[in-house]
């Protein structure tokens, strides 16, 4: 939880998410409505917008909730999201006041009129906010890691060999890297020899048999990303991390490296955040980046 010292928040948004942390704590359940901050906070950042339409919020939220153990067709945690903390509002898509009071938000049949945002005083704080769910869904889930490994195991083992990869993939979620008892475990539930669990893991380059950052910076260097400058974006990072490529900060806050094509050509330079995707980068904007300014 180290991370969340650190971050600069708003006063009063600080108190509602330090609320939320307390109450997730206390009562597992509760982890579906952080659950959906998380989503909102991930689509918010790759969208670049603090508004995101409630129908697309929930989408998001049914398609990838089970992996994580989740209900995704409860809406009831999006609603308490809404109705029992004060980080975010909801305001008509056709334009109109925002909608904050608890008992207004109960009435609302929100379904594709109405978008979810940060409270207008905390719209500012948007990336510092997915930087705590994050640490602190990885902080909360934590404890539980013996369990997840054995609903992974448990899911994937009828499968066998075939379901090596999206078993690895998913182990690798719970810690970041794949650490040789969780292989171990992985090649035993499935029954398939450890050399090949190692195997797979090293062939593809998303997955880690070493610690890495809490968040992975990948900064493309095709050749689209190069003639628009991507050199200079990565200068930068390593001058202000002092890593080189493939390494990680000496607080574990950052893995750097260099990767072909990500897939958006026409905004180069390109880089990855974690999950989120930041175009058309200069060595200034990766630089407000890694101080947390935007």
């Amino acid at each position: 939880m180290g991370l969340l010292k650190h971050l600069r928040l708003n006063p009063a948004l600080k108190a509602q998410l330090d609320l939320l942390h307390a109450d997730v704590h206390a009562d597992s359940s509760k982890l579906a409505i952080l659950f959906w901050l998380r989503a909102y906070t991930i689509l918010a950042l790759e969208r670049n917008t603090v508004s995101i339409g409630w129908a697309k919020l929930s989408g998001f939220v049914s398609r990838t909730a089970r992996d994580f153990g989740v209900n995704g067709l409860d809406h009831a945690p999006g609603r308490a999201l809404l109705t029992d903390y004060a980080i975010c509002q909801v305001t008509p898509i056709g334009g109109g006041a925002p909608v904050t009071d608890a008992a207004q938000l109960r009435a609302l049949d929100l379904g594709r009129s109405y978008q979810i945002e940060l409270r207008t005083a905390f719209q500012l704080d948007l990336a510092r906010v997915h930087e705590w769910v994050v640490e602190t869904w990885n902080g909360l889930i934590e404890n539980d890691k013996p369990n997840a490994l054995a609903g992974i195991l448990a899911r994937w083992a009828p499968v066998g060999q075939s379901g090596l990869l999206p078993a690895l993939i998913e182990a690798q979620e719970l810690e970041g890297w794949l650490s040789r008892e969780t292989l171990a475990a992985i090649a035993q539930g499935l029954q398939v020899p450890l050399s090949q669990a190692y195997g797979v893991a090293d062939f593809y380059a998303h997955l880690y048999t070493q610690p890495v950052g809490k968040t992975i910076i990948r900064v493309c260097d095709d050749v689209p990303c190069y003639l628009a400058g991507s050199a200079d974006v990565l200068h930068r990072a390593k001058n202000m991390l002092w890593v080189r490529d493939g390494e990680t900060t000496e607080d574990g806050r950052f893995t750097l490296e260099v990767v072909p094509c990500l897939g958006h050509c026409d905004r180069a330079p390109v880089a990855l955040f974690g999950q989120t995707l930041h175009t058309q980068l200069t060595p200034e904007k990766m630089a407000a980046l890694l101080r947390g300014e935007t």
